[in-house]
């Protein structure tokens, strides 16, 4: 599909927008430490924990991901749980398996080295165009275009035409931009701390850092709602600026949480507290959570409410819940009631585990939550008496 370009954009003016770009990335670039080196494996790790989730919730885990696993060959060779409990909370399980997975055909076909091809990178489970492009520019400054939601608004508002981050006009701008980007030097960001060695600014490859411009612009001063325009780097540039009517984002009206209901066992015997592990093909699957189980909402249960009538396996020591809770996933809010109980027929899907071995496994968000609730932590092992009169 071809793009209509304002008169703006000859080729003086698309190299002058380029460069106010990469200016203003190397002066206000935030510092993260994937941006302190051109390791393709540190930014590919990166750029899958970025996928739908916040810079801030990714930076603790990618720090933590790579001191326990600093090379592929360390995740190939991982054992599963192991990757699952480090990305335990980040959410979309999927894309753990899909890392560990590309780390055994890196291994398999490249001998852990990380190719330098777009269509190979492209070609990784769990890879998408946006994340081969990413790498490619970041660590080979290759000029691979990026588009997410936040470089399509960008491009919306100057080309003053509403693209999404799936139209192949946004690409083809994108595209435009990153190529006119890689005739410039190297980009020193000057905000962003040197790596432990490196006596000066860390340096970005000019494809790279326009690629970030324009997502750090949108995220940061091109927002959805009150752009920040006078701030903005390349305002006069920018069709929005001098006509903003109809170039906002179309809000479908966000639908209403669907709420559902939770009944959550805790039981224990001895000095082991019941589990299960959760099938691969589940809703987090591979992770531990105590026995849990959908229950109709309140006013459809039967008369009698107590959990000692329900069909799970369990009866709860008292009819008052320890613990009321609301959990919320996706498109979900969870009504969440947590009762001591204890196992009153056998129940095969069960584990028992002690309270070491129940922390140093991989949980399920609302599990952790649970028990951290009732008194227990990583670095002090303890859980609340699930009796509620001890």
């Amino acid at each position: 599909m071809s793009v209509t370009f304002q008169p703006a954009w000859t080729p003086r003016r698309r190299r002058a927008l380029v460069r106010a770009l990469l200016c203003w990335f190397a002066a206000r670039a935030r510092d993260l430490p994937w941006r302190r080196t051109r390791d393709p494996y540190a930014i590919w790790v990166a750029e899958v924990m970025l996928q739908q989730t916040r810079v801030a919730t990714v930076l603790p885990y990618w720090e933590r991901w790579m001191r326990h696993l600093p090379d592929v060959a360390a995740v190939a060779r991982a054992r599963p749980e192991r990757l699952r409990r480090l990305w335990e909370g980040l959410g979309y399980y999927r894309r753990v398996r899909n890392l560990q997975a590309a780390a055994r055909l890196l291994m398999r076909q490249y001998g852990g080295r990380f190719p330098d091809q777009f269509e190979q990178v492209l070609a990784l489970p769990g890879v998408g165009r946006y994340t081969a492009g990413a790498i490619c520019s970041a660590a080979f400054n290759q000029p691979t275009p990026v588009v997410d939601g936040n470089v399509a608004r960008v491009l919306t508002r100057l080309l003053g035409r509403r693209l999404g981050a799936t139209d192949p006009a946004a690409w083809a701008t994108a595209r435009l931009l990153v190529e006119c980007a890689a005739n410039f030097p190297a980009v020193r960001l000057r905000a962003v701390a040197p790596a432990a060695d490196g006596a000066s600014p860390p340096s970005c490859p000019p494809c790279s850092a326009l690629n970030q411009a324009l997502m750090e612009l949108g995220a940061t001063i091109c927002t959805p709602q009150q752009p920040r325009c006078t701030e903005c780097p390349i305002r006069k540039f920018c069709v929005f600026r001098k006509n903003p009517v109809g170039l906002g984002k179309r809000r479908s009206p966000r639908p209403p949480l669907e709420e559902r209901h939770l009944r959550v066992w805790l039981v224990q015997r001895g000095r082991r507290w019941l589990v299960r592990l959760r099938g691969l093909k589940e809703v987090n699957g591979g992770y531990w959570e105590l026995p849990t189980f959908e229950v109709p909402a309140p006013d459809a249960r039967p008369a009698v409410r107590s959990p000692a009538a329900s069909p799970e396996p369990f009866q709860a020591l008292a009819s008052a819940p320890l613990l009321r809770l609301t959990h919320h996933i996706t498109r979900y809010r969870y009504r969440v009631e947590v009762f001591a109980g204890k196992l009153c027929r056998p129940w095969p899907a069960g584990r028992w585990l002690t309270r070491q071995q129940l922390w140093a496994r991989p949980l399920t968000r609302l599990s952790r939550k649970i028990l951290q609730h009732l008194g227990g932590t990583e670095e002090r092992p303890g859980i609340a008496s699930a009796h509620p009169n001890p």
